[in-house]
């Protein structure tokens, strides 16, 4: 935009932008008014959406009501034996018979189910508790064990006892030593020791530092538990320096003393050592004063597996509140009986379901190694030994096609599969025959399998009946779940009546919206013919709405079309706008008479269900169509009221294209013909038959209802209203193309103002121009002017 100008000397009153500011003012009155129109468009969209919305609304429940089932629905109530038993449940179809009987249940189906061996190995003894196989690792602390007459005594796991007679490279570090030298340094001088793991025990090394001339002490002392882990340095010719750059082992980092030194002792900041094992652990008991002797015996799949003890100073007491350590508990030993011996309740080692299966503890040892598979009710299961757990196995079977679900039980140390489904059905297993033995490992493969049984049940004390499954559905529509068996002159009691509640509230909540379209459509038509404070609604004297809306009131009480039953009319059931007779102004609503509706129902549930929801199509070939069809036979079975119109190339070709009634999308489908001969796809349920000669051309069949319910004719008037591409939606559709078009016409005519004011400023620029060269000329003529006079003189 040109920057303002303003016109000064004989025009210096004149403010140019102050009047082109008052043209554009002038200009864009023309934009106001589609502003004005826009505002109007858009509440005209947002109220036709209301009215969709609504409608929409209003269609679902009619499709819910139109249902075949949807008033004439049946409902089962179950009297179990017990009030806290619900052996027993039942739901009704809704062609159930109405009446009570009785159900005793005696068994229920179960399902076939197999248990491998105890799949895990015993406990090793000889590795740190924490390695040795234990289901619950035990972790260090402290953990109780006292004696009647012998006392308590606390017990400690943790880091073992350092073995220094052994050589290095066979010793109990929790850190591999490596050969090189390490460096030592006092205020005497340094001195560097080399260090060999193949010929050299920590006692070697130990000396080697003592004999030293630095004046530096090394011993091998213990930790908080009492036991030689640690390693202490002390000189009395400090500070202590510890490690050079030049080292090549690794000895004072794997001895935790990396860190001391620049004192005059220096101490391993942890133990060293491994953890102790489960042997050291026993033996501490058993040199303990208190009487008590701990060994490891087998469990009953002759594994060293149960931790026993016996005390000859009385009854055994295990645990105090201030243990830190989980031993007694993960070796099963507290829930233990009471007495002078006590023993692991459960076996305790576990294998560990997460490992690879090629590392995990299995009885006997892991199985087949490489890329295997099984079978399992002719299911192949694929797996890798090396890639693969036991974990990921039992998944793989549960999520497989096999209907089999398979789990760990922890209890027993086994894996058990059980079939998805209930019966008497085997379940069939076989390793690949490739060398792959996982079944064989798992015990599965000769696991004794127990047959699911039956389930078995009378009713109204009749003969008994079997099912391999725990639902079953009786002649009389009744679906029963036995979960639980009812006992022996107990049984549950069904009684079987007419859902009237579910009834009624479909009936009502389409009542609802059905008012709610009439408010909708009212609050947007309003006229108000008053001069002040007018109220009228945007859509104010819409002829198309009122239309809508006089024909939806309309269908209310117009008869169905040819239903069968007792009513043919809404207001037989109690629907209505009110009594005969009633004031004007007063049945603007639609109305539910609640009692007559439920008397019609319990009266006559199939005539009320077929006023709703009848619909009955028929379709019909029209006269004087060009193409090779010569009759049209048959039920038509389709769905949807509408339109085919074939298209017929003469070579033996036909494309049927279905338009719905209610505006719907089209469909489409083709097929080939012969002459004199028919055809059963293109029209549902219906037979086409077809001429002599084949002919191009079309043909039309028309699809409408030879009976139809009230509540479908209702539901067809509101697809056409709401339905996908309905009425409404095109309506909001030219709203929304409406304001996107005074849009573009406000752009437009704001930039021809934009252009206009542009030019204008640039001619008063020019005018201000010009005036400045006049003013100039002026100046130099007075100057003249001036001068001649003064030569004059």
């Amino acid at each position: 935009m040109v920057d303002p100008v303003r016109i000064g000397g004989f025009f210096s009153t004149f403010d140019t932008e102050a009047v082109i500011q008052q043209l554009t003012v002038a200009r864009q009155s023309g934009i106001r008014k589609l502003d004005i129109q826009q505002t109007k468009a858009n509440g005209q969209r947002n109220a036709v959406g209301a009215i969709q919305t609504a409608v929409a609304a209003l269609l679902k429940q009619s499709a819910n009501l139109r249902g075949v089932s949807s008033v004439s629905g049946k409902r089962a109530t179950v009297i179990n034996p017990t009030a806290a038993s619900s052996a027993v449940s039942a739901a009704a179809a809704p062609n159930a018979s109405p009446g009570s009987f009785t159900v005793d249940v005696t068994q229920l189906a179960t399902a076939s189910s197999v248990g491998g061996t105890a799949i895990s190995a015993g406990i090793d003894a000889t590795l740190p508790v924490g390695l040795s196989n234990f289901g619950v690792a035990p972790t260090n602390g402290k953990f109780t064990i006292a004696t009647a007459t012998g006392g308590s005594r606390t017990f400690s796991i943790g880091a073992a006892v350092a073995d220094a007679a052994s050589l290095l490279s066979a010793s109990n570090f929790t850190t591999a030593v490596t050969a090189g030298n390490f460096t030592i340094g006092s205020g005497l001088g340094t001195q560097v020791i080399a260090v060999n793991p193949a010929t050299q025990s920590l006692n070697d090394v130990v000396a080697a530092i003592n004999g030293g001339a630095i004046g530096v002490t090394a011993t091998i002392t213990n930790d908080e538990n009492g036991r030689a882990n640690k390693i202490t340095l002390s000189t009395a010719s400090g500070p202590l320096t510890l490690g050079a750059v030049a080292d090549t082992s690794n000895f004072l980092a794997a001895t935790n003393l990396s860190l001391a030194g620049g004192g005059t002792t220096a101490v391993s900041s942890a133990a060293f050592t491994k953890q102790m094992s489960l042997n050291q652990v026993l033996a501490g008991i058993n040199a303990s004063a208190i009487g008590v002797t701990a060994s490891i015996t087998n469990d009953a799949n002759g594994r060293p597996n149960v931790i026993s003890l016996a005390s000859g100073l009385g009854a055994i007491s295990l645990g105090n509140a201030t243990d830190t350590s989980n031993f007694l508990t993960a070796a099963n030993l507290l829930a233990s009986p009471l007495g002078t011996t006590r023993a692991s309740t459960a076996s305790i080692a576990r294998l560990s379901l997460s490992a690879k299966l090629d590392a995990t503890t299995f009885q006997g040892g892991p199985p087949a190694a490489g890329a295997h598979s099984f079978t399992v009710n002719g299911t192949t299961i694929n797996y890798n030994a090396a890639s693969d757990s036991l974990a990921d196995i039992i998944n793989r079977i549960t999520s497989s096609a096999a209907g089999v679900t398979a789990r760990y039980d922890s209890t027993s140390d086994t894996i058990k599969l059980q079939q998805a489904t209930t019966g008497s059905l085997a379940i069939t297993m076989a390793d690949d025959g490739a060398g792959g033995n996982l079944l064989a490992k798992l015990g599965l493969l000769g696991g004794a399998q127990t047959l699911g049984l039956s389930a078995q049940y009378k009713i109204d004390g009749g003969a008994t009946q079997s099912s391999a499954t725990n639902t079953v559905t009786t002649g009389t529509g009744v679906t029963l779940t036995m979960s639980a068996v009812t006992g022996v002159g107990t049984p549950a009691t069904v009684t079987v009546a007419q859902d009237s509640a579910s009834a009624l509230s479909a009936v009502k909540g389409f009542v609802a919206e059905f008012n709610k379209v009439f408010t909708a459509i009212d609050s947007a038509t309003k006229a108000d013919v008053s001069k002040t404070a007018n109220q009228s609604g945007v859509l104010s004297g819409d002829a198309t709405l009122r239309a809508f809306k006089a024909t939806l009131r309309g269908l209310i009480s117009t008869p169905a079309l040819n239903v069968d039953g007792n009513f043919s009319t809404l207001g037989q059931i109690g629907l209505s706008f009110g009594a005969v007779g009633a004031a004007l102004g007063s049945t603007g609503t639609l109305q539910l008479d609640e009692a007559k509706f439920q008397n019609a129902l319990a009266t006559d549930p199939a005539s009320v269900q077929s006023l709703l929801s009848t619909l009955t199509l028929g379709a019909t070939l029209k006269p004087a169509g060009t193409g090779s069809v010569s009759s049209l036979t048959g039920t038509y079975s389709g769905s949807e009221a509408g339109s085919y119109f074939l298209t017929d190339n003469g070579a033996g070709n036909m494309t049927a294209t279905f338009t719905p009634a209610n505006g719907g999308p089209s469909s489409a489908q083709s097929a080939t013909y012969v002459a004199n001969g028919t055809n059963t796809t293109l029209i549902p349920g219906m037979v086409l038959s077809f001429g002599a000669v084949p002919t191009a051309g079309t043909n039309d069949i028309v699809v409408t209802p030879t009976k139809q319910g009230a509540i479908g004719r209702v539901k067809d008037l509101l697809d056409v209203q709401a339905g996908s591409g309905g009425v409404m939606q095109k309506r909001q559709d030219r709203y929304t193309a409406l304001t996107k078009d005074l849009d573009t016409q406000k752009t437009k005519m704001q930039e021809h103002i934009d252009s206009e004011m542009s030019v204008l400023r640039k001619k008063f620029a020019a005018m201000e121009r010009a005036q400045a060269r006049a003013q100039g000329l002026q100046s130099a003529l007075t100057q003249m002017n001036a001068q001649l006079a003064a030569n004059k003189n």
